[in-house]
């Protein structure tokens, strides 16, 4: 009979490892739950991004500019066809300011081609 530490069965005959794997699953089953209590359902947050049939995408991205608790989004839109991005954004946002502002048009292949140093 193999007396190894993980086959060894417990006082009441439960093996050793069956009593771990359990109060491990129990521990992350009560960390999934307090988890799941932090999430603020209502907020809304940046990044949603939505694709086009005509091979053009959009997402939205924190700009890293205005108050912490809300922050300035820009708009990007990928012309999948043109190979061109466009970069919108809000001036003033938090203002009241509604009007869409083209920001960046940039052309991929030499976006690209920078990138790689050439």
């Amino acid at each position: 009979m193999n007396q190894d530490t993980h086959l060894r069965p417990a006082a009441d005959g439960t093996p050793t490892a069956r009593i771990v794997l359990i109060a491990t699953a129990i521990m992350l089953a009560a960390l999934t739950i307090i988890q799941a209590g932090r999430i603020d359902l209502n907020a809304a947050h940046a990044g949603t991004a939505n694709a086009g049939p005509q091979g053009s995408s959009m997402v939205t991205i924190d700009s890293g500019l205005g108050p912490k608790e809300r922050p300035y989004e820009s708009l990007w839109v990928l012309d999948g066809r043109g190979e061109m991005l466009f970069i919108y954004y809000v001036e003033n946002a938090n203002a009241g300011e509604k009007a869409l502002l083209l920001r960046q048009v940039i052309f991929l292949p030499d976006l690209f081609r920078k990138a790689r140093g050439g």
